[in-house]
């Protein structure tokens, strides 16, 4: 798993985050939870690398898991949002289309563990490592940074929330230093200013729709930027 662990995760599910007053799940939920908790986990990582048959990979095989059963009446609504998501990510015509996708399936687990009051709990990292060089160190701030804004979904979690965006904020990438292609050099330039001005957007949305929206924008022109340079992080 990439955050958190089994245990930690488990336990949430299990024993609640506020025991004794949410509606209690069936006893088979628990195992596909934490198996969902890392199925959306590598949508997402599909996603940020640009890779368009991954999510729609990952969101049947998420369709193919989630239907709701042994979950509480209470949050039909949300399950029957996060298939209508990942319907649209398994269908997505492009990277744009299918970011936004993403982002909402994000939001919607995170609105029925906030509705049930359990699920993934998280600990926030100090910070993002070095890199060896400049952009490198750039590249893994941004990383880190999205992904801690996709456990801000997920948990929510506004704590996890902040911290990306404490990070996002940072100047942008310097173009030079990704690439002497003169057709690619505006484009790259565009999208690198696009990821800052999220940043600086993002202390601002509070609510899972406003977060959704600007997490699929986000996630959208980073997989962009991943496709434009043929650099697929994994």
């Amino acid at each position: 798993m990439r955050t958190g662990d089994w245990a930690m995760l488990a336990a949430a599910f299990a024993g609640g985050l506020a025991a004794g007053c949410a509606p209690q799940p069936g006893p088979e939920v628990m195992p596909r939870m934490i198996g969902h908790y890392e199925n959306a986990g590598r949508l997402y990582a599909e996603a940020a690398a640009g890779r368009l048959d991954g999510v729609r990979t990952e969101a049947r095989e998420l369709l193919a898991r989630e239907s709701g059963e042994g979950l509480p009446p209470k949050t039909a609504s949300q399950v029957e949002e996060l298939r209508a998501f990942a319907t649209l990510a398994s269908r997505a015509p492009d990277l744009g289309s299918a970011a936004s996708a993403v982002a909402r399936v994000g939001a919607a687990c995170g609105s029925c563990h906030k509705s049930m009051k359990r699920g993934p709990a998280y600990e926030v990292p100090t910070g993002p490592p070095a890199g060896e060089t400049p952009v490198e160190t750039r590249m893994i701030r941004h990383r880190w940074a999205s992904e801690r804004l996709w456990d801000g979904l997920v948990g929510p979690s506004d704590e996890s929330w902040h911290a990306g965006v404490g990070v996002l904020r940072d100047v942008p990438l310097f173009t030079d230093a990704l690439t002497q292609d003169v057709e690619q050099y505006d484009a790259v330039t565009k999208l690198a200013w696009t990821v800052h001005d999220a940043g600086a957007r993002a202390n601002s949305a509070t609510t899972q729709a406003a977060r959704a929206d600007l997490y699929g924008e986000l996630l959208g022109t980073c997989a962009a930027c991943h496709s434009l340079l043929g650099q697929v992080a994994r």
